[in-house]
């Protein structure tokens, strides 16, 4: 009888070698296409999230209004795991490879680099298609919008970087967890789990921002610059998912599973 899932060493194994596969890829713009698709799917997440749970606080209690927009939001990393798609988030796992010495340091940064800028266009263009589209033109909807972004970019560099930690220990283990499971099923749920709790928690995934702020200046330019946003935000985050899913999970898998190897 075949086993539905792999176990903790052969997972650490599938991930090195997704980490050889997408590490090593040359064609700059194979990578760039894989990152904005996957930025789109998380920003469709995003939009799914600020709807369900902004609808449902009108009837409901705000925490079971925030449970379900939570509930909602795996979505996204379901789609860019069923697509094989790149988020910056997830590629961070890719340093396990470079740990084992089967990916450069130069190919390890060149990807996450690309990928980064993939997610950031992707989140971009579909701000625009909302936009355009009035996905968020209700008055209540864009209040839900701005405040967030605003909520977002006035946090400390260090609460970015702390919070952002937190954030990928749950989403690079929602990808561990996806690698590990052999059917579609177990995809799922290994997707849903950890990736509700870091929303509901309010942790800091620099993709799914990057939505939801380019959003917010589409709605109200005046309140946001781009050097507040990439100086007060994007770089505290980047770094604090990087230093769990690109730091601390590699190292832990590495030397339980890999050291002896």
């Amino acid at each position: 009888m075949s086993k539905n899932f792999l176990n903790p060493s052969e997972t650490s194994s599938a991930v090195i070698n997704m980490g050889i596969t997408r590490g090593n890829e040359k064609s700059i713009l194979k990578i760039l296409i894989s990152g904005f698709t996957a930025g789109m799917f998380i920003s469709l997440a995003g939009i799914g999230n600020m709807t369900a749970s902004q609808t449902l606080s009108q009837t409901f209690d705000t925490g079971f209004a925030k449970l379900v927009g939570a509930s909602v939001f795996p979505v996204g990393l379901m789609l860019c795991v069923f697509t094989g798609t790149s988020l910056f988030t997830g590629n961070s796992l890719l340093t396990l490879s470079f740990l084992t010495k089967d990916l450069s340091l130069k190919n390890l940064i060149r990807n996450l680099f690309l990928v980064w800028i993939g997610n950031f266009l992707g989140s971009v263009f579909t701000a625009y298609v909302s936009f355009y589209g009035g996905v968020f033109s209700s008055p209540i909807m864009k209040k839900v919008v701005i405040d967030g972004a605003v909520s977002k970019i006035s946090l400390s560099f260090s609460q970015g970087i702390f919070s952002g930690f937190l954030c990928n220990i749950l989403v690079a283990m929602g990808v561990i967890m996806a690698m590990s499971a052999v059917d579609a099923v177990g995809k799922l749920f290994a997707c849903w789990f950890p990736v509700m709790l870091f929303v509901l928690c309010g942790y800091q995934h620099v993709v799914a921002n990057m939505y939801i702020i380019f959003m917010g200046k589409l709605l109200s330019p005046e309140t946001f610059s781009m050097g507040e946003i990439f100086i007060n935000h994007f770089i505290p985050v980047t770094i604090g998912n990087f230093l769990s899913g690109g730091v601390f999970l590699p190292l832990v898998l590495y030397f339980l599973y890999m050291d002896k190897k």
